[in-house]
């Protein structure tokens, strides 16, 4: 995998796992819990970038041993 393969596949793999932890506050939101909602939204975005970036280095990583 060249680098601006991987970096491409790191950016897009954050983003998707951002946009997973915004999907789950934004849906608390619209449920009527406003506050605890726009909470989970803007911490589950860093948090769910954060695992899908970590997942996808270990990922690699094994696939680089391999």
């Amino acid at each position: 995998m060249s680098a601006w393969t991987f970096i491409l596949v790191w950016v897009l793999r954050v983003v998707l796992g951002a946009a997973v932890g915004f999907a789950i506050g934004w849906g608390l939101w619209k449920l009527g819990f406003e506050l605890i909602g726009s909470t989970v939204a803007l911490v589950g975005a860093g948090i769910g970038g954060f695992i899908v970036l970590y997942a996808f280095m270990r990922w690699s990583e094994h696939r680089r041993h391999s």
